[in-house]
């Protein structure tokens, strides 16, 4: 295995700053504009460059990109003698670290070889920053398109997304114009980010601020808008008692998604909780129905909803 993942592991050139310089001309040109998207980023992302141990995932980074991009990669088959059946890329929630990626799902589709990257965005880790929420948007796309150059026999490919990380998500698919017969999504809290973002800050005595700032949200991270371009197979997470992005602004969300869909209520769990083994026929259920989507020659992702669980 450690030969195969020296090789994974390219060279990144030493970088004087891990953030970048916003040229002095666009600073003032638009200078209320680029505060209004300074605030956004620091009222949405929760970044962290804190040392977390990974076993036994790798930490591999890509650099071939504008940005080096930190990832940890996990498989279950010896990488150095097979190649995998499924590929899938994990975009972490606001205060996600990669370091911390658990094996979903690869621990439900057992009976196939599998490799997963998790990345850290800009300005976590030690992905070079600054943690933007555009600066996301674009990388993630580079992302996409390193790992899966990595992979001539091009797979079938799962993009899974958390929290904020499913707008993440929904970006790659549509700007990297997946194929829906052989990519699908799992998302869990995909949060309509404006109206969250307005509801949450009404608790704050500045919360009238919430509508000039969240109207300067970039397109690629809009998770409503990509939403309604997106055609690729889903499966939607949903935790029953969710308090941040409640059920019925994810509900929103869902209905304007474009592909086939089957939607998980995950029972009895907020935001943030961790499912139990009454969630797993359900979750496992889903999985096995995305995989069969992506694994047979015929499929369409365009199709309509599937039965919810």
């Amino acid at each position: 295995m450690c030969s195969y993942w020296a090789l994974m592991t390219e060279h990144c050139p030493a970088s004087e700053s891990t953030d970048q310089i916003v040229p002095v001309d666009e600073m003032i040109g638009r200078p209320i504009e680029s505060f209004q998207r300074y605030l956004l980023d620091r009222m949405v992302l929760r970044p962290s460059r804190q040392p977390i141990e990974f076993a036994p995932q790798h930490r591999v980074m890509l650099c071939k990109g504008s940005t080096p991009i930190e990832c940890f990669v996990q498989s279950n088959f010896d990488a150095d003698q097979f190649t995998p059946e499924l590929v899938v890329l994990k975009f972490p929630g606001t205060a996600g670290r990669a370091e911390r990626s658990g094996p979903f799902p690869m621990s439900v589709l057992r009976s196939l070889r599998i490799v997963m990257w998790t990345w850290n965005p800009p300005g976590y880790g030690r992905s070079v920053g600054p943690a933007s929420l555009p600066k996301i948007g674009t990388t993630a796309v580079e992302f996409w398109h390193q790992v899966s150059e990595k992979y001539p026999h091009q797979p079938p490919l799962l993009l899974c997304g958390n929290s904020l990380g499913c707008a993440t998500a929904l970006n790659v698919a549509v700007t990297a114009k997946a194929n829906p017969n052989r990519c699908g999504v799992v998302l869990r809290n995909p949060p309509p980010l404006k109206p969250v973002f307005k509801r949450v800050a009404r608790r704050y005595p500045l919360g009238a601020w919430a509508g000039p700032l969240v109207n300067r949200l970039c397109d690629s991270m809009d998770a409503m808008e990509t939403a309604r371009q997106c055609h690729l197979p889903a499966v939607f997470l949903q935790s029953e008692f969710d308090t941040l992005v409640p059920a019925s602004y994810q509900n929103k969300l869902i209905r304007a998604y474009q592909g086939a869909k089957q939607t998980v209520i995950l029972e009895g769990l907020g935001h943030d909780c961790i499912t139990t083994e009454s969630h797993q026929p359900r979750i496992e259920h889903s999985i096995h129905w995305l995989w069969e989507k992506l694994a047979s020659p015929q499929s369409d992702g365009r199709q309509r909803d599937a039965p919810c669980q």
